[in-house]
């Protein structure tokens, strides 16, 4: 969502991804949403709140853009990032994701290549929802196989609109289930909580007319979707623009925490056909 965009690395997950999830119950998608096109770049760090562990360092950049076609829309992501250990090694990690989705968010395809200290992965496929909510993925690489999704799944545009919705409407929490593509390891199980801004845009650089809009903070905590734990994989906060640009987030995890700030914004590609 936007920005969503979302990379995974040993239960890392990033931004670029992270808001592709899928609408168990809530809003009636694109009631209120009004998302716009625009490419973000982002700095990464390790978060100065981070835990002792045995990592002491990060670095990197993410960019995200989003565009809208005769079609539907169509995603791109992209990061590199450079995590560095107590006992001096590094683990770098690169990784590139396209997604498209058509508008009624019935139809997604996704391809994710990452490279992790020269260690190639790549997975690609397509997914659909039924009339009826019930939901499939169809990977292609890297083997073909089909994966059932929960019925009612939504993938990342219709996610973010579903954040938006859920902002927008003065409701405090919901409940989603998340499917990307990056990766195998199937969707997950999303809470959220939108609380007021209270990070502020204040230094903030990019096109003041996509920046200067009502802003909510929202929590959003990743679960298995399988599993019984009441403890989280991991956590995110950010600070949600009302037209889905994402200009903060807190990526928290066991043994680190990651921020990740906006560097720049710029209007993308937005055709608007018949």
């Amino acid at each position: 969502m936007t920005n969503m965009f979302a990379l995974r690395y040993s239960g890392f997950k990033s931004a670029a991804a992270l808001l592709a999830a899928t609408v168990i119950f809530a809003l009636p998608v694109s009631v209120f949403a009004d998302m716009v096109p625009h490419q973000a770049i982002y700095n990464m760090k390790l978060s100065s709140n981070s835990p002792t562990s045995r990592f002491n360092g990060l670095n990197g950049a993410a960019v995200s853009q989003i565009e809208r076609t005769c079609e539907g829309w169509v995603i791109t992501e992209q990061i590199i990032m450079s995590m560095l250990t107590v006992a001096g090694g590094a683990i770098d990690r690169e990784m590139n994701f396209k997604a498209k989705e058509n508008f009624d968010g019935t139809s997604y395809s996704f391809e994710s290549v990452s490279v992790t200290n020269g260690d190639t992965k790549t997975y690609s496929g397509s997914a659909r929802r039924k009339d009826d909510g019930s939901a499939e993925a169809e990977f292609v690489t890297p083997q073909p196989f089909e994966m059932p999704l929960p019925k009612g799944t939504r993938f990342y545009i219709s996610t973010t609109k579903w954040l938006l919705d859920l902002a927008k409407s003065g409701k405090r929490t919901g409940q989603v289930t998340s499917f990307d593509g990056t990766d195998d390891e199937g969707p997950q199980k999303v809470t959220a909580f939108i609380l007021p801004d209270s990070i502020g845009g204040e230094g903030l650089n990019g096109d003041e007319k996509l920046l200067d809009r009502k802003a909510w903070q929202a929590r959003m905590a990743f679960f298995k979707l399988d599993g019984q734990a009441s403890q989280p994989e991991f956590e995110i906060s950010l600070r949600l623009l009302d037209n889905g640009i994402i200009t903060h987030f807190e990526l928290i995890f066991d043994n680190l925490i990651v921020d990740q700030i906006l560097q720049d914004v710029l209007p993308a590609k937005d055709e608007r056909c018949g």
